[in-house]
């Protein structure tokens, strides 16, 4: 007898195996001293048809048919936004203080090398594997595949300084000033990739990334005189009444709305909505702590699940591909890891803090996994280089605990 679920009751099992499954690997991956996020991205890629469909390819396609995937889409989505209202509420100016000469030349290297050099992959992969880079407009592919070449994962990058207990130190604190910069570098360029991904041409992205600068402006400073009552109401009561922590949820949506109209991308106006909140560190705290709660439990594994479904480790069957794939993480570790790490060197730092700068801005993680996601919905990247950027990402994160672990970076310090 074939039992059959209606999509509600689909979706409702889905959602439950996803959050039990992510964060069980997450788990095991914790006690190796890994990033939770590089289990739980396993735990989407391990429901998808790398591993789940492998085995069980009726069972994968019963739970993930395509009407109950469209509403886990919906679900990935508004992790995704909050995800990205979080990114901008970590960035704090404070970070930057007296460190900002060194840690911005660090970062336009660790941004401008790899950017290059993926470009320069991009261009090598349009003679010898075209296919990877499809879509009628060849150049946004080179320049998408050199901005994700680009990115530092901010968040995973704060919780690893945190569980070494390095955060505190001047290391950690440069570091995350890097990140920081880095990380508002590589947004900025992203929007400029996707508008002009969008538009075909120069003259014809102005007008998204006009329409997102004006924004911006409205929400940094237009808005920020308002968004300030929020920071006095928390003063009064500790907290903020339930209205008020729903209105700044639709603000963080709506403001990913603006951004999509503008022909940019639903995830920048979340992330300036961020940017925007008052950086009273209290309250940033207190909203981080019950943001996290419902996008790291609940909506972004969905996320991982989704994104797992568009990795497919079975598409690199052939020696080609894993060249490929070694290409890619020559590129990708060697650039980041050489501008960071040369900068660093070349600023005063020891020898082996230097190296240390280049290893953890090498780190990528799920920053890197949203990024893909764009370009795969763009059009700009094939689903196999898409599995490479994916394996690349998890490969990038996880090596920075063992590399630091023999610099004498461990646990604690």
């Amino acid at each position: 007898m074939t039992l059959e679920l209606s999509t509600l009751t689909t979706v409702l099992v889905d959602v439950a195996l996803i959050m039990v499954v992510s964060k069980l690997l997450g788990a095991l991956l914790a006690r190796f001293q890994q990033p939770a996020v590089i289990g739980e991205i396993l735990g989407g890629i391990a429901l998808g048809p790398s591993l789940l469909g492998a085995l069980a390819p009726q069972l994968q396609a019963n739970l993930f048919a395509p009407a109950a995937l469209a509403q886990l889409q919906v679900l990935s989505q508004l992790g995704l936004i909050l995800f990205m209202f979080l990114i901008g509420l970590e960035v704090s100016p404070e970070q930057l203080k007296g460190r900002v000469p060194l840690a911005t030349r660090i970062s336009l290297a660790g941004v401008a090398l790899p950017l290059a050099m993926g470009i320069g992959l991009g261009l090598g992969l349009e003679t010898w594997a075209p296919q990877l880079l499809p879509g009628d407009f060849r150049l946004s592919g080179l320049l998408f595949l050199g901005t994700a070449m680009a990115i530092t994962a901010f968040p995973v990058l704060s919780r690893i300084l945190k569980e070494r207990g390095l955060l505190a130190q001047p290391l950690g604190q440069l570091v995350i000033t890097c990140a920081a910069i880095d990380d508002v570098l590589g947004w900025t360029l992203l929007a400029a990739v996707v508008s002009f991904s969008r538009s075909g041409s120069l003259a014809g992205a102005l007008p998204a990334l006009g329409g997102t600068a004006l924004w911006a402006l409205v929400l940094l400073v237009g808005l920020r005189p308002l968004m300030g009552r929020l920071a006095r109401q928390y003063r009064r009561a500790h907290e903020l009444t339930p209205l008020l922590l729903a209105l700044v949820f639709a603000g963080a949506i709506l403001s990913g709305v603006v951004t999509e109209l503008t022909g940019v991308h639903v995830i920048f106006g979340a992330f300036l909505f961020g940017l925007a909140l008052p950086r009273y560190g209290p309250l940033r705290h207190w909203l981080e702590l019950r943001t996290e709660q419902l996008v790291l439990t609940l909506l972004l594994p969905i996320f991982f699940a989704v994104s797992g479904l568009s990795t497919r480790i079975g598409s690199l069957n052939s020696a080609g591909a894993w060249l490929t794939l070694a290409a890619v993480l020559a590129v990708a570790i060697g650039g980041k890891y050489l501008g960071c790490w040369g900068v660093a060197r070349a600023g005063g730092l020891p020898a082996k803090e230097a190296q240390a700068v280049g290893w953890l801005m090498n780190t990528r993680g799920l920053t890197e996994l949203v990024i893909l996601n764009v370009g795969l919905s763009l059009g700009v990247i094939s689903t196999e280089l898409f599995t490479m950027m994916v394996l690349m990402a998890l490969i990038t994160t996880a090596m920075a605990a063992p590399l630091l672990q023999r610099l004498g970076y461990g646990v604690g310090g």
